[in-house]
């Protein structure tokens, strides 16, 4: 048994079915999380700790390889250690900024110093900073080692 429906009927469910066809399809998109929890996650290793390894330091366009295997722990409270005698604080300022303010360890009574770096890259296993210093732009390259 058919029944007659106006013409104008047919055109809303067209329609209708397009944009919600659209709409289906529009939401399957990239969705980043919670970019800097994750920032956060890779650069301390949660649930466990991870140690960088420092694998070289390109001043400019030439690397240098003489610090190679100096390792740095950043712990979850906001603090890090290296293993050449440096410790001090560190926060994720934006996505792609790291602040580090920094003393040595053999001298606890040293001012701290503040380091800005650029992260470049950061993913499981492989870390890379970037910094100004004068003229001069460094980058650090690290390896992680669980």
């Amino acid at each position: 048994m058919l029944k007659n429906f106006p013409s104008s009927f047919s055109k809303v469910t067209v329609t209708l079915f397009v944009a919600l066809t659209l709409y289906a399809s529009c939401t399957k998109g990239y969705d980043p999380g919670n970019y800097p929890s994750d920032r956060y996650h890779l650069l301390t290793g949660q649930p466990d700790s991870v140690i960088w390894i420092l694998h070289s330091i390109q001043v400019d366009n030439s690397i240098d390889t003489s610090a190679k295997g100096t390792m740095k722990v950043y712990h979850p409270d906001g603090t890090f250690t290296d293993y050449m005698g440096f410790t001090g604080y560190w926060i994720l300022y934006s996505r792609d900024s790291l602040i580090e303010s920094t003393r040595s360890s053999v001298n606890p009574t040293s001012p701290y110093f503040t380091s800005h770096f650029h992260i470049d890259y950061l993913e499981k296993g492989n870390l890379q900073l970037t910094y100004k210093d004068s003229d001069k732009k460094i980058r650090l390259l690290y390896d992680s080692k669980k």
